[in-house]
């Protein structure tokens, strides 16, 4: 299936990792000597996609200067506050007409995901005519992912962040990645109606999803078998651990 000339992509590349304890940027810490940035968007472009926009923390600074000298055909928006995933998606509005019926949103800091997966979820939305599918996987240690809630008949009612979770909610360990395909009209409609009602006083794109699931709209969760290749990165360790399975990962396709 070529969905190509139909799909736009969405890097969320704002968050200042404070916990990376440091004055760099989350997403251009590195990892064998590229920056996290450098293997999400070269994915990204491996799709082969109408374009790609990478939301970023400022209109001028290092990340914008990296993508500006390695990926000049991206687009960079800027996201003045961080007030959120939502808030970050919100910024590209103003080029509504320019995007394709499928929109794919990832993370800057997931460099393990593979082109495979993401072209799965897109072929998965579409087929399962839903307004949106996004990528799940079960993961040991849970702590600090959003988790998957789902009522008794196994269909997706929302997403809970971890700050958010209740003791129960803990101890569910199916995970949401971070990784979404929304058809462009689901997207852009429910986008602007998210509330910061929770902990961080933050506009979570997570509430989208039970948005749709209330209006009645289909959303597909698409539960992958390795859960590394969602792996996100919020400190300096988990850097270290993705950095060892990137090196094996490398040493087994050689």
């Amino acid at each position: 299936m070529d969905f190509s000339k139909d799909l736009s992509v969405i890097v969320l590349a704002a968050g200042k990792g404070k916990r990376m304890k440091s004055e760099i940027p989350k997403v251009l810490h590195r990892i064998s000597g590229q920056p996290l940035l450098h293997y999400v968007l070269s994915t990204a472009v491996g799709l082969d996609p109408k374009n790609i926009f990478v939301i970023t923390g400022q209109k001028k600074g290092s990340v914008s200067d990296y993508i500006k000298n390695n990926y000049p055909g991206i687009r960079n928006v800027p996201q003045p506050e961080q007030l959120g995933t939502a808030h970050a998606v919100s910024m590209v509005k103003k080029y509504k007409k320019d995007f394709g019926k499928n929109i794919l949103i990832l993370s800057g800091d997931t460099p393990l995901i593979n082109i495979k997966t993401l072209k799965k979820l897109v072929e998965y939305r579409m087929n399962s005519r839903s307004s949106a599918s996004l990528i799940t996987a079960i993961i040991p240690d849970p702590e600090g992912y959003g988790r998957i809630i789902k009522d008794r008949g196994k269909n997706i009612i929302k997403i809970v962040e971890e700050t958010d979770t209740s003791p129960e909610e803990k101890k569910i360990n199916e995970v949401n990645s971070s990784i979404y395909c929304f058809d462009k009209e689901s997207l852009f409609e429910n986008i602007e109606i998210i509330k910061d009602q929770n902990k961080q006083k933050e506009y979570y794109l997570t509430d989208i999803i039970e948005t749709l699931v209330k209006k009645g709209k289909k959303v597909s969760p698409l539960k992958i078998p390795d859960y590394q290749e969602i792996m996100g990165i919020n400190n300096r360790f988990q850097l270290s651990v993705i950095e060892k399975i990137m090196q094996k990962k490398k040493g087994i396709s050689h």
